[in-house]
Parts: structure tokens; C-alpha cells; sequence
């Protein structure tokens, strides 16, 4: 088995011997990963680097970028006006401005040599998905000044995409000074699948959204009233982006055949899915809203961070019926509220989930399969007897969950011991 480097705190009392003088550039061009992104440049900035955060200036939440004392640079070009576009004149609008900052940074890096960063690094790159090739430029340009450039592989490939993509992320991951993973598993594919060197790639870990995150029965009591939902049902909660690869039409026909199934007396459970995303996944989810009035919810919407906390607390079972992943900040969510979790049995889940001890784990997109994990722990939570009781082991293993994930003190420790690394090697 190969050898993936392991980011660490400290790499022989070399690393971060002088962070204070380090000067980052980290840029998340379209706000594609902002929790991620404000998450790490606000633990960064705490660790003493100088951080610039390259980033739309227009976020759902900017209370929630100022209250983490994080201050985005959008760039000369501002795109308020064109948030409010409508689609696809908006997209498009939104690229061209994107391209234009992008230009106006590869100036900066040529023509001005005093503020030029020690590091650039890059996250999503959605332009790439759409044709348009700037982003190379721009690594290109960085490069050609001495400043190495990273790129945290969030996805593999992009989500849904196939193998459409496959030669752009192939020169993007040959392009670029080196990779940051999430996983183990995600490096070795990378250098299976992409031809990698394994010493262009460290591995660092994702972090979650409420880190240090408990919930206990007052918190619950609370969080049910505010969503308005009965104390007496068992609530199974499906939280974020819909999207194809997360396998929300597996989820909605497992459900009806549990509820097919469901035994008289019992009181009926609740699928709360919430979350926004393309129209043809939203009209399928109202579609099946609508036949089982009764037993599902969605509020199909923006939810709020402020907002979140509830549906974790109200909920008993968490849900992750995923096709495919390459990291999911949902899960890692997920992990801090310390509830039983059901998900599909994929590579980066193992990671943080232990079968039968803080998770079920059922064979991706096997609908059966789930519908009988799924009943099986509802009934249980409801109070049903069951053959092989499991609900309250996998609540027990999911207390010790904090053992699992990485704080975000330490991501940026790490984080900034690549970036050492790389500039001692120049």
C-alpha cells in the first residue's frame, strides 16, 4: 500500500517555526465551499498567519462572515448586482465578473511584487466545469513568481458530471504545486485514477460546521416546538443540498415502503428533509411530499446557520443515503450533534462511521436494503421491540463521536505545516 503524507502539527519542530510571516491568499472564487473557507481562514488568522480571503462579497449569510471576524476580498469587480439577476443571465453575469477579478489578480501578481502571497490556495474552481480556463492562467502566473500554488480536492470529479470532466481535473491536479485531501482514500485514488506522486499530496482532514455541538433533551424540547413537531414521533432528518449523487429518490422510496409497513397503534414517524437545489430534484421531493402528507416534510428552502441547529436537535435518526462522496460537511455536521446515523456504505463515510457501532452502513442505492435498516431503528426508537436491537447502541457510539473528527485549531495547524513545507522546499 502506498504512503500518503499525513499533514501534522509539527513535522520535526520545523513547521510553523514563523506563521506570523506567512502571507496566504486563499481564494474561494465563487463561494463554493464558504463554511469550509471562512472556517479555515478564521482558525488560520487565529494561529498568527496573514490571511487574504479571496471571495464574493455577496454570501446568503454576511453576519455570519463578520461575526467570525473574517473579511472578504471580492476583488476590483463586485458582483451585488448581478446576484440578483435572474437565472441564466445571472450565471452568466456572475462568470464574466469572476474572469474579470481573476484578470485583475494576475495583474496584481505581475506588476505588483510587494504584495505578492507566499501561497495561493485554491479551492472549488467552477469555472473549469463551464469551459473557461482562466483559473489556469492565473496558476500559471503564480507559479511563474515563485509562489506555489495548492488545491483542496473537495471533489474528485464534480458531482454528477461522470467522466465528462475527467481531462480538466487531470491537468488542474498536474497543474497545481500540490494537493490537500480530506481522506486517505481520496489520495490513492487521485494517484490511481490521475497519476499523482504521493509527495505532491498531504492529507488534511474536513471540519465540521458546529464544532463542540451537543444535544440533550432540553435542547430537543426546544428545537420541536420551534419546528412545531409532536415530542411523540420518531424524526429522521435528511439536511442539505439536493442533488443527485445523495441519493434523496433512493431515501423517498424506501420511506413509502416503510410506511406501507408501518404497524397500527405506532405513532407514525416524520421524514423532515431540508435544503434547496436544482428544480427537477425539488418538483421530485414535492411530488412525494404531497402522496405521504402524513409522514414527510420538506422545507425546501435557504436554512440559515443560525436556523440548522434546530432540525439536528429535533431529529432522532440521520440519514445519508449517498451514491457517491468525496467529502461531505453535512455528515461532519452531523457527527457533532451525536445522534444515531443510517448512511450508504462509501469509502470517505468510514472514515468517521463504525458499522453497527455509531452508524448502519447499507450498500449505495439498494433501496430495499435501506427501507429495512430504516424501519428497523424507528421502530426501535419509537418503542417497538425489535429481534436485534440497535437504535440505542448506535446513540451510545455516537456520544463518543468528538473522538472521530478533526477540530479546526488543528486543520489550520496543519493546513499552514503544508504550506511550510512547500516553501522550504523552493
Amino acid at each position: 500500500m502506498m504512503t500518503i503524507p499525513r499533514a501534522t502539527e509539527s513535522d520535526e519542530g520545523t513547521l510553523l517555526q514563523d506563521v506570523t510571516a506567512m502571507n496566504v491568499w486563499l481564494s474561494d472564487a465563487f463561494g463554493s465551499t464558504p463554511w469550509y473557507s471562512v472556517a479555515l481562514v478564521q482558525a488560520m488568522l487565529m494561529a498568527g498567519a496573514d490571511v487574504r480571503f479571496l471571495s464574493p462579497e455577496v454570501m446568503r449569510e454576511p453576519r455570519y462572515l463578520a461575526r467570525q471576524g473574517v473579511v472578504a476580498d471580492p476583488g476590483p469587480f463586485s458582483s451585488s448586482r448581478v446576484s440578483r439577476l435572474p437565472r441564466p443571465t445571472g450565471k452568466a453575469a456572475r462568470l464574466l465578473v469572476a474572469m474579470a477579478n481573476s484578470a485583475a489578480l494576475r495583474w496584481q501578481l505581475t506588476h505588483a511584487p510587494e504584495k505578492r502571497p507566499d501561497v495561493l490556495h485554491l479551492q472549488q474552481l467552477p469555472a473549469l466545469n463551464h469551459g473557461v480556463r482562466d483559473d489556469f492562467r492565473t496558476i500559471a502566473c503564480a507559479q511563474r513568481f515563485g509562489v506555489p500554488v495548492l488545491h483542496t480536492v473537495h471533489n474528485l470529479l464534480p458531482h454528477d458530471s461522470g467522466e465528462r470532466l475527467r481531462s480538466v481535473y487531470q491537468r488542474l491536479y498536474s497543474a497545481v504545486d500540490h494537493l490537500i485531501c480530506h481522506s486517505p482514500d481520496v489520495a490513492e485514488r487521485l494517484q490511481k485514477n490521475f497519476h499523482i506522486d504521493a509527495s505532491r499530496m498531504s492529507v488534511v482532514p474536513h471540519g465540521p460546521l458546529f464544532e463542540g455541538a451537543q444535544s440533550d433533551s432540553e435542547e430537543r424540547a426546544r428545537s420541536r416546538c420551534y419546528l412545531n413537531i409532536s415530542s411523540e414521533r420518531t424524526v429522521v432528518l435528511w439536511q442539505g443540498i439536493l442533488a443527485p449523487y445523495k441519493g434523496l429518490d433512493v431515501l423517498l422510496r424506501a420511506w413509502e415502503v416503510c410506511i406501507q409497513e408501518w404497524p397500527a397503534g405506532t405513532p407514525l414517524p416524520l421524514l423532515l428533509i431540508a435544503g434547496t437545489g436544482p428544480s427537477s430534484e425539488v418538483e421530485a421531493v414535492k411530488a412525494a411530499v404531497e402522496q405521504n402528507l402524513k409522514t414527510m416534510r420538506a422545507e425546501i428552502r435557504y436554512i440559515t446557520t443560525a436556523e440548522l441547529p434546530f432540525f439536528y436537535e429535533a431529529s432522532d435518526l440521520l440519514v445519508y443515503p449517498y451514491r457517491n462522496i468525496t467529502t461531505s460537511g453535512a455528515l461532519l455536521t452531523g457527527l457533532t450533534y451525536q445522534k444515531p446515523i443510517l448512511a450508504s456504505d462509501l469509502s470517505p463515510f468510514r472514515q468517521y462511521l463504525h458499522h453497527r457501532k455509531n452508524a448502519l452502513l447499507v450498500t449505495p442505492g439498494d433501496v430495499s436494503a435501506l427501507a429495512d435498516a430504516l424501519k428497523a431503528l424507528m421502530l426501535e426508537a419509537s418503542g417497538v421491540p425489535q429481534p436485534e436491537p440497535i437504535f440505542e447502541a448506535l446513540r451510545a457510539g455516537a456520544a463518543q463521536n468528538a473522538e472521530l473528527y478533526t477540530g479546526w485549531d488543528s486543520i489550520a495547524q496543519q493546513t499552514l505545516g503544508v504550506y511550510r513545507k512547500l516553501l522550504c522546499a523552493k
